[in-house]
C-alpha cells in the first residue's frame, strides 16, 4: 500500500497543489478579480475545470501566499493553521485545508494529518484527497490491530470511507492543466484504495460475493497487480465462498506466496493455507509447484489455467468404516478421528466410539494442540479442536466450565487457548452437511470433486442428514488443575487431525 500512496495521493500533490502556480488557486488572481469558470480543450474534447477562487482581500492574499511558500512542512503546517485561524470563512478554505494535510504528511505526522482531512471534510464530505488518505490510514491501522471485533470495526470505517471516494471519484473535477489520460490514471489509483478498503470489509463481514468484486477490480489496475495486502484476501474470498471458486482462489493463493517472498515467516503460512484448499480441491499436493510457477509469470489467471479435480471422496458414513479398520482399538484413535466418526453419520462406528468416550474426561486444548475460540462466555466456550474445523472457524466443541470465568479471563473470539483443558463427555449432535450456494457466481466451480454434494444418497445404515461434522458437549470442563473430570486413561492424542483421506468439504 505504501507504492499505491506515493502513485495515488503523492500525484495529487503533483497535479493538484502544485496548480497553484497554473491558475487554479488565488495565487494567480489578483485583489478584486471576479470568479472565472475555467474550461481546456484536451485531445478535442472539453473537460470540465474547478472553478477558480479570488481572496479579494490583499492581506489575506498575502498571508495565504506567505504560509503555501513555505518549505520546511513543519513550519508550513504551522503557517497554515495561523492563517486559518485569522481567517476561518476564507474563500480558499479548502485549498488550505488540502495543503494543511500535505505538509503533515510531509512532516510524517500520521495524527494531524487524520485531524486536517477530518476537518476538510467537514467543508467537503467528497473531497477526494482527505477520503483516500483516511481510507488508507484506517486500514493500516485496522491491519495493526491484535482484537479481531476492533479489526473488523476498523475495516468497515475504511470501507465506508471507500465507498464515498468511488462515488466522488467518478465526479471528481479535472485538475487544470493534466491530460485526459494522466487523469483517468489518477482517478484508477485513488479507486484502488477505496475498492481495497471495501473488499476487506466485506470480506471481515463474509461477504465473499462483494468481497471478490471490490479486491478483483482493485488488483486489475496494474499498479496494484503486485500488491500482496489485495491479492491474499482476494485468494481468501474466493477460497472460502459457497461454493468455492478453486481455479481464482488457488491462482491468486499461489501468487500470494510469490508476493511475500521478502518475508518467510508470511510466505510459509500463506503457502500453508493455500495448499490446505489445493489439497481439499485436487486431492494432494502433486502439481503445486507447477501452480506456482505459473503464478510467478501472470498477474491473473493465464488463458487455460486450470487445475485437475480429485475424485469424488467416499461419503462421511463410508469413510467412518475405514477409520474403524485401521484403528480397532479406539482408545488408540487420534483426536479428530473420534470426532469425525462421531459426525460421520454411521451409527454403528459413532457407538462404537461414544461407548469409550461417555462420562470420560477430555483434553480438548494443550500447549502442543490448543484449540480455537469460536465464541465464549463466563460459563462456557465454544471451540474449534481439529485441524480442519480451526482452519474453517467452526466450532466442534462446546465446553460447560464448572466455574464461571472471571470477565478479565473470558477468552476473545479468534484466539487460540493457552494451557490444558479438559472436560467430561456429556453427549454430542451429528451436523447436516452445508448447503451449497443457491445462485454460484459465473465461473466458480461446483463442489463435486473434493467434496460431496449435499444431496447425495446416503447409503445404508447411514443416518439421513448428517456428514457436517459434529458438535461435542463436555461439562465440568476447566483449565487442567481446576477440572473436577478425570482425564481419560491415555495421554492426549499426537494428531488433532484425522487419519489421512479424501474429506468431505462440506464440513
Amino acid at each position: 500500500m505504501k507504492k499505491l500512496l506515493l502513485t495515488s495521493l503523492l500525484a495529487f500533490a503533483a497535479y493538484g497543489f502544485a496548480q497553484d502556480a497554473q491558475g487554479t488557486a488565488p495565487a494567480q488572481t489578483t485583489p478584486g478579480q471576479q470568479p472565472t469558470a475555467g474550461q481546456q480543450t484536451t485531445g478535442g474534447q472539453q473537460a470540465a475545470q474547478p472553478q477558480q477562487k479570488t481572496i479579494k482581500d490583499p492581506a489575506e492574499y498575502n498571508a495565504y501566499m506567505s504560509a503555501i511558500s513555505a518549505q520546511d512542512p513543519n513550519a508550513k503546517a504551522q503557517a497554515l493553521e495561523a492563517f486559518l485561524q485569522q481567517y476561518p470563512n476564507t474563500v480558499v478554505k479548502e485549498e488550505t485545508l488540502e495543503q494543511l494535510m500535505a505538509a503533515y504528511q510531509a512532516a510524517n505526522n500520521a495524527p494531524k494529518m487524520s485531524d486536517a482531512a477530518n476537518r476538510l471534510l467537514q467543508v467537503n464530505p467528497n473531497n477526494i484527497r482527505a477520503l483516500a488518505l483516511l481510507t488508507f490510514v484506517t486500514r493500516s491501522q485496522a491491519a495493526q490491530q491484535t482484537n479481531a471485533q476492533q479489526a473488523t470495526q476498523m475495516y468497515c470505517q475504511a470501507g465506508q470511507y471507500g465507498q464515498r471516494g468511488l462515488q466522488a471519484a467518478d465526479t471528481m473535477p479535472r485538475p487544470a492543466g493534466v491530460s485526459d489520460a494522466d487523469f483517468t490514471k489518477l482517478q484508477n489509483g485513488v479507486k484502488v484504495i477505496f475498492n481495497g478498503a471495501v473488499g476487506m470489509c466485506a470480506l471481515q463481514n463474509k461477504d465473499l460475493a462483494n468481497a471478490q468484486k471490490a479486491l478483483a477490480a482493485a488488483i486489475a489496475v496494474p499498479e496494484d497487480a503486485n500488491n500482496l495486502q489485495d491479492v491474499y484476501p482476494l485468494a481468501t474470498a474466493y477460497l472460502q465462498a459457497n461454493p468455492p471458486d478453486y481455479i481464482n482462489g488457488l491462482f491468486y493463493a499461489a501468487r500470494a506466496v510469490d508476493l511475500s517472498a521478502n518475508n518467510p515467516a508470511a510466505q510459509q503460512q500463506i503457502n500453508k493455507f493455500a495448499q490446505y484448499y489445493y489439497k481439499k480441491y485436487h486431492g494432494s499436493t502433486d502439481g503445486w509447484d507447477q501452480v506456482l510457477q505459473a503464478a510467478q509469470n501472470a498477474p491473473a489467471p493465464p488463458a487455460g489455467f486450470t487445475i485437475t479435480p480429485a475424485p469424488p471422496p467416499p461419503t462421511p458414513c463410508e469413510f467412518a468404516d475405514t477409520i474403524m479398520k485401521q484403528n480397532p482399538d479406539v482408545s488408540q484413535m487420534a483426536y479428530g478421528d473420534w470426532l469425525f466418526v462421531l459426525g460421520s453419520g454411521n451409527q454403528k462406528d459413532a457407538d462404537a466410539v461414544w461407548t469409550f468416550l461417555n462420562g470420560k474426561g477430555i483434553p480438548v486444548s494443550s500447549p502442543e494442540h490448543p484449540a480455537k475460540v469460536i465464541s465464549a462466555t463466563a460459563d462456557e466456550l465454544q471451540l474449534a479442536t481439529t485441524d480442519d474445523d480451526i482452519q474453517e472457524n467452526k466450532a466442534d466443541v462446546t465446553l460447560k466450565l464448572t466455574k464461571p470465568l472471571p470477565a478479565a479471563q473470558v477468552p476473545q473470539a479468534g484466539t487460540m487457548l493457552t494451557g490444558r483443558w479438559v472436560g467430561k463427555a456429556t453427549s454430542y449432535t451429528p451436523l447436516p452437511p452445508a448447503q451449497p450456494a443457491q445462485n454460484a457466481a459465473a465461473g466458480q466451480q461446483q463442489p463435486t470433486a473434493g467434496g460431496t454434494n449435499a444431496q447425495q444418497p446416503q447409503p445404508a445404515g447411514c443416518l439421513p442428514n448428517t456428514g457436517g461434522g459434529v458438535m461435542l458437549t463436555l461439562t465440568e470442563g476447566a483449565k487442567q488443575g481446576e477440572a473436577k473430570a478425570k482425564p481419560a486413561p491415555r495421554k492426549a492424542p499426537a494428531r488433532r487431525g484425522t487419519t489421512t483421506r479424501r474429506r468431505s468439504t462440506s464440513h
